[in-house]
């Protein structure tokens, strides 16, 4: 039964996604957010579809400050589904996992979007912020190597894809450390919250059909191991040349 609802809900959410994006590109077909714009989207993320996403996060923005709440307090929620969805994936609850991830991206992407509303956006709400995004990666790739106990290769490719996400973050804290405009790449913070938590719900949802549902999340892991780690090359490449003299 455990693994039968897991299974509903992994399916449930790519359903639930595909609805709400289709809502915001209805209701708001030319949203721009600024922060997209400026970033551009990737192959792995289109540009669009961050717009119709960051559309609910605005509105979901505009809700929570009704209620009360602060940028700060939807930070430190975020941290609870996020340490949620690491334990899920450890005991290979990946449908589960995807929802609770997908909770605390939704949360991580608001605190800033209510701290700009509020005028309240500060360096220190983007240190906790970031701080906070890196223990919830850390959580859920955690997860994924006690999951993959039994098959050392999947352990380290999980621990390639987290050395891979933790510095292609380092490669822009350390481009807005020195002044320079962090270079354009793949996997950043957003992509790789929709990789990891999309193979997670194609991972529970495919034994429904009679699939196995291991190798989509290995899949996806791999995709962050490759693309991360390589976007990290590049941006640290390019960061080398910006502040070289001549």
């Amino acid at each position: 039964m455990t693994r039968t609802l897991d299974a509903w809900a992994g399916l449930a959410l790519p359903v639930s996604c595909v609805v709400l994006l289709a809502i915001a590109a209805a209701q708001a077909p030319r949203h721009r957010h600024a922060r997209v714009a400026r970033e551009g989207g990737t192959v792995f993320l289109g540009e669009s579809l961050m717009h119709w996403g960051y559309a609910w996060v605005e509105r979901l923005a505009a809700a929570a400050l009704k209620l009360g709440l602060s940028a700060t307090a939807v930070s430190w929620l975020s941290l609870v589904p996020g340490l949620a969805a690491g334990l899920a994936f450890a005991l290979g609850c990946s449908g589960w996992a995807a929802w609770l991830l997908a909770l605390s991206g939704l949360a991580d992407g608001m605190d800033g979007a209510m701290a700009r509303r509020q005028g309240t956006a500060s360096r220190a709400g983007a240190v906790l912020d970031s701080a906070l995004d890196r223990y919830v990666e850390f959580f859920c790739f955690a997860g994924l190597m006690w999951y993959f106990r039994d098959a050392p290769g999947w352990q380290l490719l999980t621990l390639t894809a987290l050395f891979g996400s933790f510095m292609v973050t380092y490669s822009t804290a350390k481009a807005e450390a020195l002044q320079v405009a962090p270079p354009r790449g793949w996997m950043k913070r957003a992509e790789r919250l929709v990789w990891l938590a999309g193979g997670g719900a194609v991972a529970s949802a495919l034994p429904l059909a009679g699939w196995p549902g291991r190798p989509a999340l290995i899949a996806a892991v791999a995709v962050i191991a490759v693309f991360a780690n390589l976007a990290a090359v590049v941006r640290l490449r390019a960061l080398a040349r910006a502040v070289t003299p001549g």
